[in-house]
C-alpha cells in the first residue's frame, strides 16, 4: 500500500499566481459595522468568521477574541484544499468545503521541497495539470502531466444525455524532485463551467512495508458512504444535513517478516492523521485513492519469513 507523506504547507509555500488571500469575494476584518450573517476573513489565521451578533465600530475585538459574536466557520479559499487545519480555538479539524468557482480556472503555484507525488480529490471541470519547474521563476517546466476529469462527449446525444466517465481523484507520481521546485497545479474548464477541488496532498510517496517485497492482497474492500446528520422532530418531520461523501477502505497486506519492524514504525506515525492512501499503483485502481485516517492496523507474524497487516481506513469527505 502507498501513501503520501505530506509536505509542509506554510504561508511561504504559496507563490504569486496562486489563489489569493483574500481571494475574490472575501473581505478582511476591520473594526466596523457588520450585520448578522456577514463573513470576514483573518488572513493570519487563514479562517473565515461569520457574524452572529450585529457589530458596530465600537466593537474593536477581532473575531477570534469576540467568540460570542463571531463563529469560526471554515478556512479561507486559499487554504480550503489543505485540511485538516487548526481552527482559531486550536482544534485540528477537517471540513468538507471544496474550492469551487465558475469565474476562472483554479491555479496554485507552490514552492515545494523534494516532492515526488501529488494527490487531488473532489475534482470538477474539464481537465487538470501539474507542472514542475526546477526553481521558482524558471521559464520552462521540466515535466508536465495532464489528465481529463470528465470524458468528452461523442456527439450531441452523449453531450445531452450520456453518462460520461468521471475521474474526481487522481494520484500524480514520478514528479522530478528539487530542493526548491515551483509546482503549478491547475484545474481548467470551459467558460461558465465549474472548476472544483476539495483536497490537495503534495509530498513524498511512501510504500508499506517500506522495503523488500509486499503489497495489498485480493479482497480489498471499499465502502462508499455519506457523511450526514439527521434530527427527528416531535411533529414527525426531520432535518438531514449532508456533509459530503467518501468511502472507507480495508484489506490485508502481506510483507517480508524482516520488514515488519519498519512497517510498524510507519503505521504508528500514520494513526489518526488525514493521509492520502492508494492500495496499488496498478491500472484499474485509480479511483481507489482515498483521503482518510488509519483507524487500525493489526500486524501478525505468520511465520519466520512472512507477516501480514489487516488495515482499516476511515475515509474523510472529499466529494
Amino acid at each position: 500500500m502507498y501513501y503520501i507523506e505530506r509536505a509542509s504547507i506554510e504561508d511561504a509555500t504559496f507563490l504569486s499566481g496562486s489563489v489569493g488571500e483574500p481571494a475574490a469575494g472575501e473581505s478582511v476584518w476591520a473594526a466596523g459595522t457588520y450585520a448578522v450573517g456577514a463573513e470576514v476573513i483573518r488572513p493570519l489565521l487563514h479562517r473565515v468568521f461569520r457574524c452572529a451578533v450585529a457589530r458596530t465600530g465600537a466593537n474593536t475585538d477581532p473575531p477570534e477574541v469576540d467568540t460570542n459574536s463571531w463563529a469560526d466557520v471554515r478556512s479561507t479559499k486559499r487554504w480550503l484544499p489543505y485540511g485538516p487545519l487548526k481552527r482559531s480555538d486550536g482544534k485540528l479539524v477537517h471540513q468538507s468545503h471544496a474550492l469551487s468557482t465558475t469565474a476562472a480556472d483554479i491555479e496554485y503555484r507552490l514552492q515545494l521541497r523534494y516532492t515526488n507525488a501529488i494527490a487531488l480529490f473532489g475534482l470538477r471541470g474539464a481537465s487538470w495539470s501539474v507542472e514542475v519547474y526546477p526553481t521558482v521563476g524558471a521559464a520552462v517546466p521540466v515535466k508536465t502531466i495532464t489528465g481529463t476529469i470528465k470524458a468528452p462527449a461523442y456527439g450531441y446525444y452523449d453531450y445531452a444525455y450520456g453518462q460520461r466517465r468521471m475521474r474526481d481523484r487522481v494520484l500524480v507520481t514520478d514528479l522530478p524532485i528539487y530542493p526548491a521546485a515551483e509546482v503549478r497545479i491547475k484545474i481548467t474548464a470551459n467558460p461558465g463551467q465549474e472548476r472544483r477541488v476539495s483536497q490537495i496532498e503534495p509530498g513524498k510517496l511512501r510504500f508499506i512495508p517500506g522495503v523488500s517485497w509486499g503489497g495489498v492482497l485480493a479482497g480489498l474492500r471499499r465502502s462508499p458512504r455519506a457523511y450526514s446528520y439527521r434530527k427527528e422532530e416531535p411533529d414527525g418531520t426531520s432535518t438531514t444535513l449532508l456533509y459530503g461523501s467518501t468511502y472507507d477502505m480495508s484489506g490485508q497486506i502481506k510483507l517480508d517478516g524482516g520488514s515488519e519492524d519498519n512497517a510498524l514504525v510507519q503505521l504508528r506515525s500514520l494513526l489518526g492523521k488525514g493521509v492520502a492512501y492508494a492500495p496499488t499503483l496498478a491500472k484499474g485502481f485509480e479511483q481507489s485513492l482515498v483521503f482518510g485516517t488509519l483507524e487500525a492496523a493489526e500486524t501478525e507474524r505468520e511465520s519466520v519469513r512472512i507477516s501480514s497487516i489487516a488495515f482499516q481506513i476511515r475515509g474523510l469527505p472529499t466529494s
